[in-house]
């Protein structure tokens, strides 16, 4: 409380310049004093407090690189959905659908592969070798499976000839040799053809025309009845995982049609897709991507097939690395993506993190179901 020096009136806590009862001039050292106790309460009011103006803590690397990946697939998402349109459109022509026998993609797929099988018997022209013992039994299987589907009464279309019935030596097949997924995974290893023999003549176009049809439909039937609750489901306790997994097979692909070897100026570097057991590499790269887009995760998969996927896709690598080629350096940052996603995904696991997703997500197994 000031007072006038004078006669020793009290002011209060208010500033005086002249004192009331004999009018004598405050000296400004009290006014200080009061301007300084006024001023006092301030901290009271938390305006000294600069905690509730920090700026938020930097966000860490793992979701810096996980909005650049974001931003990188926005365009990339663009062109491809923009060209499988285009495909889409090709395919779904009823004049084309027209000619098929119950308008069946598949089975223009698997005469494609029928016609990619026959011309390797040239010797020009680079064949499967030992994977016709596995290509031609299953696609055996799965066009009497498809012969299956599209004789049904419901299944069979307006305006089309009706597709007569499996003759009864065919029809009575254990119901295990039903599975969708026969045709699925079938599909998927053509699609793998179809990549290690990119740039390998004309009969690379035909692998191709095979793999893209029988990867539509199949891939169609596979993604369409994708159950909406599991959408996101790993995001909700860790990062999305699929994009990771994703990006790391597009690198871990591109890379093998690199140089995996060193070459001379009489012969060129064998590529990745020339390595032993590449089919095998590529074909799980596939079906690891396949299976974290559908599900959002990792999750479809038993951990252990989770293993044995990350020790595969690293002992094939290491043990077909060369320091002097460009194809296993390429290799390399795709395939630690997807060991990180696999690590990261197992983590979770054990942590406790993955119950919720075992409440939202299938059950840990190879869902092929389609």
């Amino acid at each position: 409380m000031n007072s006038c020096s004078s006669c020793g009136h009290p002011f209060g806590d208010e500033v005086q310049y002249f004192c009331p009862e004999c009018g004598q001039e405050v000296p400004d050292s009290q006014l200080n004093a009061g301007s300084a106790d006024y001023g006092a309460g301030e901290g009271d009011y938390g305006y000294n407090d600069d905690s509730a103006w920090q700026e938020p803590p930097p966000p860490s690397p793992l979701a810096r690189l996980e909005e650049l990946l974001a931003k990188v697939s926005v365009p990339v998402l663009g062109v491809a959905g923009q060209m499988g349109a285009v495909f889409r459109g090709v395919l779904d022509d009823p004049r084309l659908r027209s000619h098929l026998p119950g308008g069946s993609l598949t089975l223009l797929g698997l005469g494609l592969v029928g016609l990619g099988l026959l011309l390797s018997v040239i010797p020009a022209v680079p064949g499967l070798g030992w994977g016709v013992l596995v290509v031609l039994p299953w696609a055996a299987l799965v066009a009497v499976n498809e012969w299956r589907i599209i004789s049904q009464p419901e299944a069979q279309e307006p305006g089309m000839p009706p597709v007569r019935p499996l003759p009864p030596s065919l029809a009575s097949l254990p119901r295990d040799t039903r599975h969708p997924g026969i045709a699925q995974t079938f599909a998927l290893l053509i699609c793998t053809y179809a990549v290690l023999m990119l740039g390998l003549g004309p009969i690379s176009l035909v692998w191709l025309l095979a793999g893209g049809v029988l990867g539509y439909e199949q891939g169609w039937r596979y993604f369409a009845d994708r159950d909406e609750e599991t959408d996101g489901a790993e995001g909700s306790f860790g990062p999305r995982l699929h994009r990771w997994v994703v990006a790391g097979v597009v690198v871990c692909t591109f890379s093998l049609l690199f140089p995996w070897t060193r070459g001379t100026l009489q012969v060129p570097g064998l590529s990745g897709g020339d390595m032993p057991l590449s089919t095998y590499t590529l074909f799980t790269l596939l079906l690891l991507a396949c299976s974290a887009v559908r599900h959002r995760g990792l999750s479809a998969f038993h951990p252990l097939l989770l293993i044995l996927a990350a020790i595969w896709l690293t002992m094939w690598f290491v043990l077909n690395m060369s320091a002097y080629a460009f194809g296993p350096w390429f290799f390399l940052p795709g395939l630690l993506a997807v060991d990180a996603a696999i690590v990261r995904h197992l983590t979770l696991l054990m942590r406790g993190g993955g119950e919720n997703a075992e409440q939202q997500e299938p059950a840990p197994d190879v869902d092929l179901q389609g």
